[in-house]
């Protein structure tokens, strides 16, 4: 047999260490080494949902937050590890041209590598409507500890001081 095919990406829930109602993202669309791409639709159970509006425009970051957290796992899935947490070290600029995104919207959030130095990453995210509208754009710094439960003992042990 010739010719493309698209392979299957696991769903979000298998990369993104967050369970529903937290969960945020759809489907990652595509990932490779120019960044992710997922979708998100925008339901009344989603638990930012406000009857009448939709959900709120800065939600958009935490959508950028867990596309980059998916795109992790796909990095942790092809060397065999499971999903891992990150740090949200903050965002630069982050800006919107609406207020809500409307109920029954199907949103694409793109997220793409700007720095990776060590455990130091930053995202140029954004949010686009799926003809193409940007929504938010957004430059998300994140980090991510090379030994997560390390990093999480360590912390748990300082707290103890």
């Amino acid at each position: 047999m010739t010719g493309d095919f698209e392979t299957l990406l696991p769903p979000p829930g298998e990369l993104v260490p967050h369970a529903p109602p937290m969960l945020l993202i759809d489907e990652v669309v595509r990932q490779d080494e120019t960044g992710i791409v997922t979708r998100a639709r925008i339901s009344s159970d989603n638990v930012f949902y406000v009857p009448g509006r939709g959900i709120p425009s800065y939600v958009g970051f935490e959508m950028m937050a867990q596309s980059i957290s998916a795109q992790d796992g796909c990095l942790r899935r092809e060397s065999g590890e499971p999903p891992a947490i990150g740090l949200l070290l903050g965002c630069r600029k982050y800006s919107t041209s609406c207020d809500w995104f409307g109920e029954g919207e199907t949103l694409e959030i793109q997220a793409s590598p700007l720095l990776n130095e060590g455990e130091m990453r930053s995202f140029e995210c954004r949010v686009r409507t799926l003809a193409g509208q940007e929504l938010a754009h957004g430059i998300i710094n994140v980090f991510r500890p090379s030994d997560p439960d390390a990093f999480l003992a360590e912390m748990k042990a300082g707290h103890a001081r």
